[in-house]
């Protein structure tokens, strides 16, 4: 897409906000619960627990136009000539706000989109004819046929599933929907910043032994390429690798990538706070430290795209 190398486009500011403000999510309070200011979901069947607020939808708004510009694209699968051609239906798992969905909608209008999640933050009336959504989560199963999306995609859910998830549900479940011939594809980051200095580090640890404490591998991304390549349902599988740097000292995209991380880490600050038993003040400085050590340590970050094609 023409579009995607332009740092203009990094701003989620002038994208899919009057979208998101037309959410239907604002009526469906048993949705949702409450704790320290934020806003999360209420499903208990979820170990999913980043906020799902308005701060949280920015960041996300923010994520995609970030990772969109590092990839220089919203996907590696090779579908493009069949979602340009037309009458191609593609899901996206776990898809929050739908910022993802509303880009492809529009860059590929003849083709179809659905969107699902199990909390209601997707835009309401406002969005694309090519597209739907559904409140679903995929750990309860998916609430369509057998062999339906010619593309199915799922990303940064790897703090929503045990390792057990991923093996017996998960990707099932996204095979499942698939059609013979048609592409899954996984994107996921590392949870280890390089190099991790002092400050970094202990909040890193903090936030992956929370992780493990829910019984989510905070490492799974080491465990993903075996556990697709051991799927016989799938083939041609192929893993492409990013680096994107965080800190002012790579200029805008950097910048925007700090912001990315540490809005997470502050969202996390009750829950870490507890686990470090530290006071807020402390956990401020950390955070304040952590950008420093970004800057003069030239830190970055790696994330990776896993994607096969279901057997025909």
């Amino acid at each position: 897409m023409g579009h995607v190398g332009s740092k203009s486009n990094l701003n989620p500011n002038n994208n899919n906000r009057s979208s998101r403000k037309s959410s239907s999510s604002i009526s469906k309070k048993h949705s949702f619960r409450y704790a320290n200011g934020r806003r999360f979901h209420n499903d208990e069947n979820s170990m999913y627990f980043l906020p799902n607020d308005e701060e949280e939808v920015d960041r996300l708004q923010l994520e995609h136009f970030l990772f969109r510009y590092i990839w220089e694209d919203n996907f590696s699968s090779p579908i493009r000539d069949l979602i340009d051609k037309g009458d191609a239906k593609v899901l996206d798992v776990g898809c929050g706000p739908g910022t993802w969905l509303l880009d492809m909608s529009t860059d590929f209008p003849r083709s179809s989109f659905t969107g699902v999640d199990m909390s209601p933050i997707y835009p309401g009336d406002i969005k694309p004819r090519n597209l739907t959504f559904h409140t679903a989560n995929v750990l309860e199963g998916l609430p369509f046929s057998d062999n339906t999306f010619d593309f199915v995609y799922m990303r940064f859910l790897m703090t929503a599933f045990t390792e057990d998830d991923w093996q017996n549900k998960v990707i099932k479940e996204l095979i499942r929907v698939c059609k013979p011939g048609g592409w899954i594809e996984i994107m996921e980051g590392d949870l280890v910043f390089n190099p991790e200095g002092p400050a970094g580090k202990r909040l890193m640890d903090a936030y992956r032994s929370t992780l493990e404490s829910k019984q989510i591998n905070p490492k799974i991304i080491n465990h993903l390429q075996s556990i697709l390549s051991s799927t016989e349902t799938l083939s041609c599988l192929t893993t492409k690798e990013k680096s994107g740097p965080i800190g002012t000292w790579a200029g805008r995209i950097g910048e925007l990538s700090y912001q990315n991380f540490s809005q997470t880490l502050r969202a996390l600050k009750p829950v870490l706070c507890k686990l470090m038993e530290c006071a807020g003040e402390e956990y401020d400085e950390l955070m304040e430290e952590f950008g420093r050590e970004c800057n003069s340590n030239n830190t970055n970050f790696v994330h990776f795209r896993f994607f096969a094609k279901k057997v025909e």
